[in-house]
């Protein structure tokens, strides 16, 4: 069901996806131009937002986190070597928001696994009672 808690950890992972998406094209970042990172994050917050009414079926949702877990964990490795190769002419404050953005979304995909997991628990535990 949409109306779950977990649909709304993941709603927000995709707005962290998406506003970091938005802030790799906007001058935030005036020398990463790399295609291939912008089309990831716009990728695996498309992935989050397919996956949210996936909710019939929750292993897939699982893994489907999972997965944009992992994918936002390379984009944070990858902003995070970009910009040590970057010259030091950014304010830290302009670095920040685009540091903080993949870690925000990997915590709330992290949440919302942790409450599919319990719901489906749950259905479990009530199959067996029958």
């Amino acid at each position: 069901m949409l109306q779950r808690i977990q649909t709304v950890y993941m709603f927000l992972g995709f707005l962290a996806g998406f506003f970091l998406g938005i802030s790799a094209y906007t001058d935030l970042f005036p020398s990463f131009e790399n295609e291939i990172y912008n089309m990831l994050v716009i990728a695996f917050s498309m992935l989050i937002l397919i996956n949210i009414f996936l909710y019939k079926n929750r292993k897939t949702q699982i893994l489907l986190n999972r997965i944009a877990v992992f994918g936002f964990l390379i984009m944070l490795g990858l902003l995070i070597y970009q910009l040590g190769l970057s010259s030091g002419e950014m304010n830290f404050s302009k670095k920040d928001v685009g540091l903080i953005l993949p870690v925000v979304s990997i915590v709330f995909l992290l949440i919302a696994n942790k409450y599919i997991k319990r719901d489906e628990a749950l259905v479990k535990s009530v199959d067996r009672i029958r």
